[in-house]
This record gives structure tokens, C-alpha cells and sequence, in this order.
């Protein structure tokens, strides 16, 4: 019993085998298809246009 006393609570530990588990497969996905990851929109700046506000 005095073994179950420092476990982390069930959800954490799902939580944390999830996060894992989608960093491999990330990684996984990047080598089985790299151009994929090549392809991808990175957002990149846009000039930003001034709102005129309308009273």
C-alpha cells in the first residue's frame, strides 16, 4: 500500500504517455513523408493595413 501513496493521479500519467506517444509518431510522419512537412504554410508576415473607423 505504502507504494500506491507517491503514484501520479491516472490522468497525468495518460496525459503524459499521449504527449509522448504524438512526439514519435511526429517524428515518424517526418521521415516516412518529409515533403509534407516542407510544403506546409509558416504564416509568414503580411503587411497589416490600417482600420479607418466610421463614426
Amino acid at each position: 500500500m505504502a507504494s500506491e501513496k507517491n503514484t501520479p493521479p491516472r490522468g497525468v500519467v495518460i496525459a503524459i504517455t499521449i504527449l509522448v506517444l504524438l512526439i514519435v509518431f511526429y517524428f515518424v510522419l517526418q521521415a516516412v513523408f518529409p515533403e509534407l512537412f516542407q510544403t506546409l504554410p509558416t504564416g509568414e508576415a503580411q503587411p497589416v493595413e490600417p482600420v479607418l473607423e466610421t463614426n
